[in-house]
């Protein structure tokens, strides 16, 4: 045999050795992704009747007056609030539009106003009718303007904007994952108008924050998306973010936090702001000026698992 023969044959077994030891597998996976969605998407205003007339002497008014003297022929000098019916001078105005994902075109937007009342009058309700259905759509809609007018006599009118958040739909809680989910809540205020005062200072201008959720339960028959019903989010159980803080001069940000899942992964949350008229006011205090006062509200909302 030739130097040659013995060549290729060195290479054919090495070859046939290498082929051999060769070992592959194939192996696929799956890989699921879901993120959060967080936007304002509901308003309401609400509006008590007053509980009585409030007055007070125009020449001096510091002074309060009884506006039968004048019948009895003493001082006519007294300028009275009305006795029904003003608070209905309150309204909203608002912008809407189907709720869109990130990666989604932003869609047309729809306009609507309406009237306050003597109880919270909602854009969007989330009532359940006979048959279980959610009837408001409550997570569906998504503001994209909103403005509360106010031409009641006295202040004392209650404001609501509402923020909706869409956990992650991947399951926690079948696969035991715990997490931590904190939410924080913030109001400022910013004068428009200028002049002797702000609204907010005038008006004793208050807010208060609540947070609601649903949370993820294990091997649940519903899937992650499902909408509950409105027994979840009508308040009873909702937890306190900002408590009774002001909003003008004296206080600039009026925020608060708190843990809502311990170790739950939250699926729906709603969070509540309540900004309430009339804060310390009596007299003629409670008069809503007639110069037009105008003042931007910034709200400023996070749900999200910190980091460790």
């Amino acid at each position: 045999m030739n130097v040659v023969k013995k060549a290729l044959l060195m290479v054919a077994l090495f070859a046939a050795t290498f082929s051999a030891s060769a070992i592959e597998v194939s192996f696929d996976f799956t890989v699921f992704s879901s993120g959060s969605s967080i936007y304002p998407c509901n308003a309401g205003i609400k509006h008590k009747k007053a509980n009585d007339v409030v007055c007070y002497e125009r020449t001096n008014p510091t002074n309060s007056c009884n506006p039968n003297a004048c019948e009895t022929g003493q001082s006519c000098d007294c300028v009275c609030s009305g006795t029904d019916g003003s608070y209905l001078m309150d309204f909203t105005e608002v912008t809407y539009a189907n709720w869109s994902d990130h990666n989604e075109t932003y869609p047309s937007s729809t306009k609507a106003s309406f009237a306050a009342n003597q109880n919270k009058n909602f854009l969007f309700s989330n009532l359940v009718d006979a048959n279980g259905k959610v009837s408001g759509n409550y997570f569906d809609k998504q503001l994209t303007s909103l403005n509360f007018n106010l031409g009641s006599e006295l202040f004392g009118a209650e404001y609501y904007l509402d923020v909706c958040f869409r956990g992650p739909q991947i399951d926690y809680a079948t696969a035991g994952i715990k997490t931590n989910w904190v939410a924080e809540a913030e109001a400022t205020i910013q004068d428009l108008t200028g002049g002797y005062a702000s609204y907010a200072a005038v008006a004793g201008l208050t807010v208060d924050s609540e947070i609601v959720c649903d949370y993820q339960v294990a091997n649940a028959p519903n899937p992650l998306n499902f909408v509950p019903g409105s027994n979840v989010f009508d308040g009873n159980d909702a937890d306190a973010l900002i408590t009774n803080a002001s909003l003008g001069y004296s206080t600039a940000v009026a925020a608060g936090s708190m843990n809502i899942s311990k170790n739950k992964a939250p699926t729906f949350c709603r969070v509540r702001y309540t900004f309430s008229e009339g804060n310390g006011l009596s007299g003629k205090d409670q008069f809503r000026p007639w110069k037009t006062q105008a003042a931007k509200v910034c709200t400023k909302t996070s749900i999200e698992e910190p980091a460790l």
